[in-house]
């Protein structure tokens, strides 16, 4: 049981951490949210809590900021746009070799819609591009994107796994009790709209 978790890449540890968060919050307190923006950012909060409170980071209004373009319409302001089309494009290339036209295009439409209308997914996944691009520093910003977008089809994975199997785990359950009910954090429970 130990092993699989021992290969696991920071990719899915992510998402899967997200998630968890996520779940914590809809189930203990999703009374208290006044919209799934303000439920995306407290997740996100909680899962890079150390980069917010400790090393100061990144920013509160960052994460709430990639919590709005993850529930807004507006593909464009989602970092998976760019590097979405260049990899289908890349990947249509590739699937024309082996299919015919219209079967890869199909596949592929429904492999990019079903990114594009979780805003889960587009949360976990700005969320991962920000984390790494504060721990990777020789990297830009677009490699990081273009490295998240090359593990989209694990990150969505993993955020379907959690949501089946999570139950519950002290350590999750712990770290949002603490933000949503300590006075400690009752200014940042307001910033973010939280309720009680």
């Amino acid at each position: 049981m130990g092993f699989p978790s021992l290969f696991k890449s920071n990719f899915t540890r992510i998402a899967e951490n997200t998630v968890k968060y996520y779940l914590e919050l809809t189930r203990n307190y999703g009374d208290r949210f006044k919209d799934e923006i303000s439920l995306l950012a407290t997740a996100g909060i909680l899962d890079a809590q150390v980069y917010i409170f400790a090393e100061r980071s990144i920013e509160l209004e960052t994460i709430l900021a990639m919590a709005r373009a993850a529930v807004s319409s507006e593909e464009a302001s989602l970092d998976i746009s760019t590097y979405k089309r260049v990899a289908m494009g890349e990947r249509l290339r590739k699937y024309r070799r082996k299919r015919s036209s219209a079967a890869a295009v199909e596949l592929l439409v429904g492999e990019e819609t079903k990114f594009e209308e979780d805003p889960l997914f587009n949360f976990v996944f700005s969320l991962e591009v920000e984390l790494f691009a504060v721990d990777s520093h020789r990297f830009s910003r677009a490699d990081i994107e273009w490295s998240c977008y090359t593990k989209a089809n694990a990150i969505s994975n993993a955020i379907r796994r959690t949501k089946e199997r999570y139950n519950s785990e002290v350590p999750f359950a712990l770290a949002t009790a603490n933000l949503m009910d300590s006075p400690k954090f009752e200014a940042i429970r307001k910033q973010l709209g939280i309720r009680g």
